[in-house]
């Protein structure tokens, strides 16, 4: 994996990041949300945008995120109901949003979801990254696990497209569909030099919030005051466990 560097972060880079997404309905929400970023400090935050309730505010409070995160990194994520997001949206409406926030120059990075519109997913990552964004493509498959071929072709079609983070979670019915997530992130890290982030999600896909230094995922979401996908963990308790597993790893006890 080649790092990605993102202001004062490296992806890429041993331990997997964390971070902890806002889905806060209004301002006072995110504000508390806010507050508790500010104070455990994670490697990025994510503002699902979404949750919010007043999409007129989106701008609004989009200036404010930004000011109160400093230089802690943004992904900008609006998540579609058909993803497991909050609500629907045009896909005009997608492209236009997602451009507007490039342009502001107050989001780090933008999510694509690579196959809300695939034969147009290529040219819109193009013309973000052309405002300076980082993008990171991703697709969610909240009612299964695909094959490990099928997986690790979607993320290569994400690197194709031209995206600079390449991310895919799924949900596992049998433990053994997490062995196969492990397997594709592995599988997915040989044949790109970009950073790859995958998950099980739920209950039964835990563990693999926490195996990206070994598994080849470099982001690990957490929950901070509450969790936006089943199966997060705790911001606390995963980075505790995340440092631990990596001072193991390296002799120290």
């Amino acid at each position: 994996m080649k790092p990605l560097h993102i202001r004062n972060l490296i992806l890429g880079d041993e331990i997997p990041k964390i971070c902890i997404p806002m889905t806060g309905k209004n301002k006072e929400e995110l504000s508390r949300e806010l507050e508790y970023i500010r104070k455990f400090v994670p490697d990025l935050a994510e503002w699902r945008v979404d949750c919010l309730e007043n999409q007129e505010t989106v701008w609004e409070m989009l200036e404010t995120i930004s000011d109160n995160l400093g230089e802690i990194p943004l992904l900008f994520t609006f998540r579609t109901a058909r993803e497991g997001g909050c609500r629907e949206i045009m896909y005009e409406d997608y492209v236009k949003l997602l451009k507007q926030a490039a342009k502001s120059g107050q989001a780090d990075i933008l999510d694509v979801e690579l196959f809300f519109c695939p034969q147009k997913a290529g040219a819109l990552i193009t013309e973000l990254k052309s405002h300076h964004a980082v993008v990171l493509a991703s697709n969610h498959h909240f009612h299964e696990t695909p094959s490990v071929e099928q997986m690790v072709n979607y993320m290569q079609e994400m690197d194709a497209c031209g995206a600079d983070i390449l991310k895919l979670a799924v949900m596992p019915r049998k433990q053994e569909d997490v062995l196969r997530l492990l397997m594709a992130s592995l599988w997915a890290g040989e044949k790109t030099e970009k950073p790859v982030v995958t998950m099980s999600m739920g209950q039964m896909g835990m563990a693999t919030r926490f195996l990206g230094e070994d598994f080849g995922s470099c982001i690990t979401f957490a929950a901070g005051l509450q969790a936006s996908a089943p199966g997060q963990i705790p911001a606390e308790k995963l980075r505790a466990l995340l440092n631990t597993l990596h001072q193991l790893k390296n002799g120290k006890n």
